[in-house]
């Protein structure tokens, strides 16, 4: 009796391809190898099975598309392939903890192998141990790509070396940041507004009604000319963080910040004054803070929740309450009269702009000459601290000669003198007394504007936020705590 005819084993190939890895080949030859191996072993490649992410890392599976569109079509009941083929296990995976999970899905669950054409695998336990170990030295490889990688990334940074997309005001021309005349134009406008006195959500919708848009082809918002103000491109100089993005992270003590050669789109002077009103502006407005304009009182955004810290806000007809507990996210609803509110926040001001006891409340510092507070002093010198440890390494690996070390060590050191001083100095000033006498006359300013029938209420907002740095209320024990800031 004849043997019954062997069926086609039927395969699907997935091709991977990084940007960081040179010992990779490309998809095409990838693609080639595996149709010699299939019809080499007598699988049928299907045509619209092959599956191909091109300069995608293989550290995370749910960044890859083509990755996940193949688990979905194999986890299918009719799913017309039973082996998956690989140029190398390293292009299913670099993490070994993924790659387990989703072999053992495929083999376990979905009955599909996974095949690496060239690195064949005997049977039995020795197979999976050997796999494994190769599981290992992938992720192992990966590891210390990225750590190359960023290691030559930093050296780069410290050199002022372009390593980013252009940012809004520039083009990229050989390697290099060249002003772009329209937009450098308005970052100029941008910057003169904000010192002006014009707020970040006003010029955001001064370029968007003018029909601007960012880069990436976005509206403005506050926080797009936020990032602008911040940034040190505008003054000739390149930020890198190899932790990753900085987003609003303008002060971590991991950035790097170096003099590179493009062409300042701002003087100095007109940086300074910005980073100054930057620094008054946030510490008035909290995160998220709404225009004075669109404001129901002057103490709408001030006071807080004692259970939860969310803003209380304002509830119709002449009520505020816990904003988390409109949202079913808080258990205390705070609920209180608009006018009852006010005037417990006024009778605590009147007192406390008239005792000559103890400080009996929280201080949060300002330094106005700096533009900045204590926090931001301590951060800028552990950033010092921190470049002089890596300008030791750059120097240990022979990126610097001895000459530039000791040139940028004692530019650190001075830096670093200066911002000792300003906190010595800070300190100084900060006794008790002077502390009293500076806070009594700003909460007595305050409560004048608060009591004015010609001010505004955006002005009376105001005037309220740059005193108070936080206000809690808490309706069950009916006590109000208050945190002042202190402008030296």
């Amino acid at each position: 009796m004849p043997a019954a005819p062997t069926l086609p084993r039927f395969g699907a190939a997935y091709i991977r391809v990084s940007t960081d890895d040179q010992a990779e080949l490309s998809p095409d030859t990838q693609l080639a190898e595996i149709r010699k191996y299939a019809q080499r072993e007598g699988i049928v490649l299907l045509q619209d099975q092959i599956y191909i992410d091109s300069g995608i890392s293989g550290k995370k599976a749910e960044r890859r598309p083509e990755f996940m569109r193949m688990i979905a079509a194999a986890k299918e009941k009719d799913c017309p392939f039973s082996v998956i083929l690989l140029w190398k296990y390293s292009r299913f995976a670099r993490n070994q903890e993924e790659s387990i999970f989703y072999k053992s899905i495929l083999r376990s669950k979905c009955g599909i192998d996974v095949v690496s054409i060239t690195e064949p695998l005997i049977a039995g336990p020795f197979g999976s141990l050997i796999e494994r170990i190769i599981e290992w030295m992938d992720e192992f490889y990966s590891i210390r790509l990225s750590q190359e990688v960023k290691r030559s990334m930093s050296v780069n940074a410290q050199r002022g070396k372009l390593q980013c997309t252009a940012s809004f005001g520039y083009r990229i021309e050989d390697g290099r940041l060249v002003p772009e005349p329209e937009e450098a134009a308005l970052i100029r406008r941008i910057f003169d507004s904000f010192i002006a006195g014009k707020g970040l959500y006003p010029i955001a919708r001064e370029l968007n009604d003018l029909g601007i848009r960012t880069h990436r082809g976005n509206q403005f918002e506050n926080r797009t000319v936020e990032y602008i103000l911040r940034n040190p491109v505008y003054i000739g100089k390149l930020r890198w963080n190899p932790a990753g993005r900085t987003r609003r992270d303008f002060f971590n003590e991991n950035i790097i910040i170096a003099d590179s050669d493009h062409e300042p789109l701002v003087s100095q002077e007109t940086w300074d004054a910005a980073q100054r009103r930057l620094d008054e502006v946030k510490a008035q407005w909290g995160y998220k803070a709404r225009p004075t304009t669109d404001l129901k009182s002057w103490l709408s955004g001030l006071v807080r929740c004692s259970a939860c810290g969310a803003t209380l806000i304002f509830s119709k007809p002449h009520f505020y309450k816990c904003n988390n507990y409109a949202r079913g996210r808080c258990t205390h609803s705070q609920h209180v009269r608009a006018d009852l509110l006010e005037d417990a926040i006024l009778a605590r001001l009147e007192a406390d702009a008239r005792t000559s006891g103890q400080l009996g409340y929280e201080i949060t510092y300002t330094n106005q000459s700096g533009g900045g507070d204590l926090a931001r002093l301590e951060a800028t010198l552990r950033q010092l601290q921190n470049k002089k440890i890596r300008l030791q390494d750059a120097y240990l690996s022979g990126v610097l000669d001895l000459d530039a070390f000791a040139s940028a060590k004692r530019d650190l050191d001075q830096s670093e003198a200066g911002i000792q001083q300003e906190l010595e100095d800070f300190h100084a000033r900060t006794d008790d007394a002077a502390i009293r006498r500076k806070l009594q006359a700003a909460i007595s300013a305050t409560l004048e504007t608060l009591r004015s029938a010609e001010a505004t209420l955006e002005q009376k907002n105001s005037a309220a936020r740059s005193v108070i740095e936080t206000c809690t209320f808490d309706k069950a024990a009916s006590t109000l705590s208050v945190t002042y800031r202190v402008i030296f």
